[in-house]
């Protein structure tokens, strides 16, 4: 009697815990888990790569727009510079009534100023070349030494310094004999280029941390490129390739018993040698594109560094966001201003530019907010005087957000790999150069890379290279490779279909190409995709019940999953299932991000029907239909 009775109370615990099993996995099917509709099913769809879409805008992101703690530079004296053709000034008119209530006194003559003039002697030192003292006036500005471009001026109050500032004046290059001369701006065989850097911005974050630029530049002729891969770990290692056409190991390699890094093949010299203007700026100093060993001569035309230097030697305040200013302007104006000063200049001839960002969006999810303004700008600036006309822009970065919450969530660790990519170019070259504009659209959706870009913008120094017969020739010899790939390929001729991470040189630990393995049909997640597709074939057959019945999962007859072995966030499972009743057998793809779960595809019906929907008349629901 009593092992009937210990068998009695086993069967009963298995039933009670088999049922709280299996309602407690419904449970946070319900509760921990939210269904997701996808728009885009996949950002690259080929034979050697299969990445999965993201969406820009779920919930779980809306707690990091919070309100950004004061980050204001500030500055007690309102001195400014700008300079024509011919001389350079200082704005040092002020305004009596603004300086008396700040400092009790109306006399511009209590304050005690001066300049100190200086240039470039490398890239971590400026050369001091003299000082020279000035006033502060109520109805006129200074007029600064001739070929003086670059000065911090300060200036003193009853002995106490009240302002620090670095100013800088931009002007033309002078032709040298040993270099070809410059082209006009109104060369037809060429286009200038301006690159815009943005650090840690992917390619789903730069819309949502600069919209209103974003916006503007979606307006314009351009091309996303949804399968852009990271291929490095850090700034230099993913922007090397951009810049060299090398990877960041290979420039290590080359550089490392040379003192400086002039050696280097980078693009502006490429450029320089096409007869193009160049220009090159960072809006940091610590954080540089170029560590430890700079460049001995001054590599562009205009370059930002030394007056950088200054300001991080000389004048430069911390703000609590981790930035850093140059009196009332942070160093991404800095660059902004720097570039809006290069421009009234390079509107005469082609230029090559490559600007970079890094201050706050490294490491502040929202910050792009406080540039958003000063980059459009910058493109307004640009298309009033019709530079858009002739310039292809290009919006890289090096990968996603890394030191923020956000990065600690699914899509963060996602988006850390799929960095912004994007080219801009003018309307009229749709019609000059079909098919290399078709080539461009083609490769929005396959997988390309750093080096790729590289090889692309080495082509707008040459633009008979895109006309469709040279196009079509260089398309049959990259056919003619196979599977035998260069490193990079210019994005004007079809990326083929078989390229993966390795024909790319994309590393594995951050390659988002997904790769299909066997699962076991009890898995968890299995079990959770398998309830998902019944569940949406219910909301189908709602409206039609009766005649037809609820459906409910019987079981998982098979599964496949499709996953990346160094990123585990984002799965898709492939279901074939029985329904009960009526034994119908269906199969579905269900992505897995996070914790949201979406239906990739139609379900389909894989077994006959037979007569049981004969109770409908509708084609697009009869095969869900078990009818009563």
């Amino acid at each position: 009697q009593k092992m009937s009775q210990l068998k009695c109370y086993f069967w009963i615990g298995l039933v009670f815990f088999s049922l709280v099993y299996i309602y407690l996995d419904v449970f946070i099917d319900n509760f921990f888990y939210e269904e997701q509709y996808l728009g885009e099913k996949y950002f690259v769809e080929t034979n050697g790569c299969r990445m999965p879409s993201l969406t820009s805008e779920i919930q779980d992101r809306f707690f990091m727009w919070h309100g950004m703690r004061k980050d204001a530079c500030q500055n007690n004296l309102p001195i400014t510079s700008y300079s024509n053709c011919d001389y350079n000034y200082l704005g040092t008119q002020m305004d009596k009534k603004l300086i008396h209530p700040m400092f009790q006194n109306e006399s511009l003559e209590h304050f005690k100023c001066q300049y100190h003039a200086m240039e470039r002697f490398n890239d971590f030192e400026n050369r001091f070349l003299y000082t020279k003292e000035f006033s502060l006036e109520d109805d006129a500005n200074v007029t600064i030494d001739p070929h003086a471009n670059l000065l911090r001026a300060e200036c003193s109050f009853k002995g106490t310094t009240i302002y620090n500032g670095v100013h800088f004046y931009v002007h033309p290059p002078e032709e040298l004999p040993q270099l070809p001369p410059y082209r006009l701006a109104s060369d037809t065989d060429s286009l200038s280029v301006l690159i815009v850097g943005l650090d840690s911005t992917s390619r789903l974050h730069f819309p949502r941390s600069v919209g209103e630029t974003a916006s503007f530049l979606f307006s314009l002729p351009h091309v996303q490129f949804k399968g852009f891969s990271r291929v490095g770990e850090d700034s230099f290692d993913c922007l090397m390739p951009l810049l060299t056409g090398l990877s960041g190991p290979e420039v290590k390699e080359r550089i490392k018993n040379s003192v400086h890094m002039d050696g280097l093949p980078f693009l502006w010299k490429r450029f320089r040698q096409a007869g193009y203007e160049t220009v090159l700026g960072e809006d940091n100093v610590d954080k540089s594109l170029f560590p430890g060993k700079g460049f001995d001569q001054q590599p562009t035309d205009y370059y930002l560094r030394p007056a950088l230097n200054e300001m991080w030697l000389k004048t430069r305040k911390d703000t609590v966001q981790g930035t850093h200013c140059n009196e009332n302007d942070h160093y991404a104006k800095v660059l902004n201003d720097f570039l809006l000063k290069a421009l009234r200049h390079l509107q005469r001839r082609r230029y090559f530019t490559f600007a970079w960002w890094t201050q706050g969006i490294d490491h502040i999810y929202n910050y792009g907010r406080r540039l958003d303004e000063h980059f459009l700008e910058l493109f307004m600036s640009m298309e009033e005087t019709g530079m858009l006309g002739n310039t292809v822009i290009v919006l890289v970065s090096n990968h996603g957000l890394k030191n923020d919450y956000f990065s600690e969530t699914t899509q963060g660790k996602i988006e850390e790999n799929q960095p912004l990519a994007m080219i801009c170019y003018p309307r009229w070259m749709q019609e000059r150069f079909p098919q290399a504009i078709s080539n461009l659209k083609i490769n929005e959706q396959r997988l390309v890379t750093a080096f790729d870009l590289h090889e692309t913008l080495l082509d707008f120094s040459n633009l008979p290279s895109l006309e469709d017969t040279k196009i079509l020739e260089r398309t049959v010899k990259l056919d003619a490779l196979g599977s035998k790939l260069p490193q990079g390929i210019n994005l004007f001729l079809p990326v083929p279909k078989v390229r993966d991470c390795p024909l790319a040189h994309i590393p594995k630990e951050f390659c988002l190409c997904q790769k299909p393995a066997n699962i076991t049909t009890d898995n968890g997640n299995v079990q959770r995709a398998a309830r998902l597709i019944i569940r949406n074939i219910n909301k189908i057959l709602q409206s039609h019940i009766p005649p037809c019945t609820w459906l409910y999962l019987d079981r998982v007859l098979k599964s496949k999953i499709w996953s990346h072995p160094e990123e585990k966030g984002q799965i898709e499972i492939r279901v074939q299932l029985r329904s009960t009743p009526g034994g119908g057998e269906f199969e579905g793809l269900v992505r897995f991000t996070g914790n949201l779960m979406a239906l990739n595809g139609p379900i389909k019906r894989v077994n006959d029907n037979g007569s049981k929907f004969k109770c409908i008349d509708n084609y697009l629901i009869e095969m869900y239909c078990f009818c009563k």
